[in-house]
């Protein structure tokens, strides 16, 4: 299995085998190459469930028959998941939790545990898994012998966790307007145990108060599912700040529609610093300043924002006035793209940059660029090859500032 089938170096199969010695056994073989084949057959390749090997070991140890279980729920009329869609889910790490609640890990009891507890039976290590008998993913008959060796509370936590799931799944389908779930399990599937009332009070709260749309608020949600973790009242918080600052109460919706993230940062530690370094550069009007550039409210004053406008002032005469009229200007990386052109721009075209308007230069892809605003007539070649020494020059530089190593 580890060798032929997932084609391990031997290093690696070893490494395997040391932290899973279960699957020496021809129970554990057997239940491993089960999940290999529900996996392949969920579209997962086996050189993807090779590549990480922390995930293939706790992956193989699960119980196929809960996998499957795992596999039918999500697959069912309430998720309505393509089959060749969940493998891939299944087998990144951000699914560990929920494949813990679901399909535990078998438990064992070492020799040394035994020692210290009283209690315990001389079995040396036990084994609460089985799933010998099992011939093609005979469901209930395989999660009945597993949960016949195991307590009643394991058994009592599982289906705990499938009404949970079953529970947040009706609430953001009914309250968020939610018809895909993919997104949500890829990137945030631990949003399946949050707590199903915060979650509605969110729902509604971006319906009713906010003014978006049922569309507006599933859309937020599934590009940014973390957004369902934050407690209502903060979100509250955050939405009567902009206001604060004179965001126009129609703007809200699209900001937070296309910008969900805004709703999860800290006021003071995030919002306010920003707020105070865009009056300090004279920005009078605020709101309209944040509503053309929504996600500035998360840049750092001190890593982002001050060095471009030092940047800018040393490079612009009207440095204001175009900051005010091309707020994306923050967005920009600054010595990737915006050192880069006003340098090639000055050094090699020896065109004057202090007049030259900030959109302009950023604004356009590499080739527009390098024909329109630097009036190249090379196709954007000469511009190509002063980023790639750039680039390189980059790259040797970092290099060049890590810290030798010690010689012992």
């Amino acid at each position: 299995l580890l060798g032929e089938r997932l084609k391990l170096r031997r290093y690696d199969a070893r490494k395997v085998l040391r932290t899973c010695p279960g699957l020496l056994t021809s129970k554990g073989s057997k239940s491993a190459d089960q999940v290999v084949s529900l996996m392949v057959s969920l579209g997962t390749s086996t050189n993807s469930l090779a590549r990480d090997k922390s995930t293939l070991i706790t992956l193989l140890s699960r119980p196929p028959a809960l996998i499957f279980r795992l596999v039918a729920f999500l697959s069912s009329a309430q998720l309505k998941l393509p089959l060749n869609s969940i493998g891939p889910i299944l087998r990144q790490k951000q699914s560990a939790e929920m494949l813990n609640a679901v399909a535990p890990l078998k438990r064992t009891i070492s020799l040394g545990e035994d020692a210290n507890n009283n209690n315990s039976n001389n079995n040396g290590q036990s084994m609460v898994d089985s799933t010998n008998n099992m011939t093609s993913f005979n469901v209930e008959e395989g999660v009945r012998e597993y949960l016949r060796v195991d307590s009643t509370l394991r058994q009592q936590k599982i289906d705990e966790s499938y009404r949970s799931m079953e529970a947040v799944a009706d609430v953001l389908r009914r309250s968020a307007g939610i018809r895909d779930f993919r997104k949500i399990l890829s990137s945030y599937p631990d949003a399946f145990f949050l707590n199903v009332t915060n979650i509605h009070h969110v729902a509604s709260y971006l319906r009713e108060d906010v003014g978006m749309t049922k569309d507006d608020v599933a859309k937020a949600i599934q590009n940014f599912p973390s957004l369902l973790k934050q407690d209502v009242s903060r979100i509250k918080d955050v939405v009567e700040y902009l206001r604060s600052i004179e965001v126009d109460e129609e703007d809200l919706p699209s900001i937070f529609r296309s910008f969900p993230a805004t709703l999860m940062l800290d006021i003071e530690k995030d919002m306010v610093p920003v707020v105070d370094f865009i009056r300090g550069i004279g920005v009078r009007n605020i709101g309209r300043f944040v509503t053309r550039l929504p996600p500035v409210l998360g840049y750092s004053v001190e890593k982002d924002l001050q060095p471009k406008w030092d940047f800018l002032t040393e490079v612009c005469q009207f440095d204001y006035f175009e900051v005010a009229r091309f707020p994306a200007y923050f967005s920009y990386p600054l010595d990737r793209v915006i050192k880069l052109r006003y340098e090639y721009l000055r050094d090699c075209k020896g065109i004057p940059i202090q007049l030259a308007r900030v959109d302009d230069v950023l604004r356009f892809g590499d080739r527009e660029f390098a024909t329109e605003i630097a009036l190249d007539d090379d196709n954007g070649v000469a511009f190509a090859k002063f980023v790639e020494g750039r680039d390189f020059s980059f790259h040797s530089s970092r290099k060049n500032r890590r810290k030798p190593r010690r010689r012992h």
